[in-house]
């Protein structure tokens, strides 16, 4: 998203979490330059976007203020409902476009700094082959720990939700890196594991689905 930003010229600052973007958007406030936009991961740790989102309406940031969009891999009716409900204006679904990030950016109204006649800044390659070895990583990292939970005897709790999170972030980054069939099959995995939560079920056949699934694809 950095990079992207870069790209068409755009300033954006990155919080950690919720609770330090809260706090980035009161002293930007404070000091006379309020941000124009908020992009809130919905799946942010400390303080998610949905609660951030409540956080900073309840404050008084309203949407004319300061617009919040959503951006998650997770936009089915009820949860794009929520996001609205939350004081939310619009939603990104994850992996997020250039092209997509330039139409939110343009309709919120913000500008890039740039005059028309200058030319975006590009990414350097290494930057980009950083990124990709980052996924790489996750992946295997992923694979790793679903495999050590399976072989561990009952399932861990901790564990599971690390999981869960881990297969959330691939499914949301996947197809940015040119195997949507591995964000597909982590989304469906993500979504069996959180069933099989509520529904306490077996979540160790989801797990060796998801280890199948990993091995099978990470490599496409």
């Amino acid at each position: 998203m950095t990079m992207m930003a870069r790209q068409l010229s755009v300033e954006m600052d990155v919080a950690e979490n919720g609770l330090e973007a809260i706090s980035m958007i009161e002293e930007a406030s404070a000091a006379g330059r309020p941000y124009t936009l908020l992009l809130a991961d919905v799946m942010m740790p400390v303080l998610d976007g949905i609660e951030t989102t409540v956080r900073l309406r309840d404050m008084g940031y309203t949407p004319d203020a300061l617009p919040i969009i959503a951006v998650t891999a997770a936009t089915d009716l009820n949860e794009v409902r929520a996001y609205r409900a939350s004081g939310m204006q619009a939603f990104l679904s994850k992996p997020v476009k250039l092209a997509d990030l330039k139409a939110a950016l343009r309709a919120w109204g913000v500008r890039p700094r740039r005059r028309k006649a200058e030319r975006a800044v590009p990414v350097a390659p290494e930057a980009l082959a950083a990124l990709g070895q980052q996924f790489a990583d996750r992946n295997a990292r992923t694979l790793a720990l679903v495999e050590t939970t399976l072989a561990q005897g009952p399932l861990d709790a901790p564990a599971i939700e690390d999981i869960r999170v881990l297969l959330h972030q691939i499914a949301g980054t996947a197809a940015t890196f040119g195997n949507a069939a591995l964000g597909d099959a982590a989304r469906r995995c993500e979504g069996e594991l959180v069933r099989a939560r509520r529904d306490e079920t077996d979540m160790r056949a989801v797990l060796e689905d998801a280890a199948r699934e990993l091995k099978r694809r990470m490599y496409l």
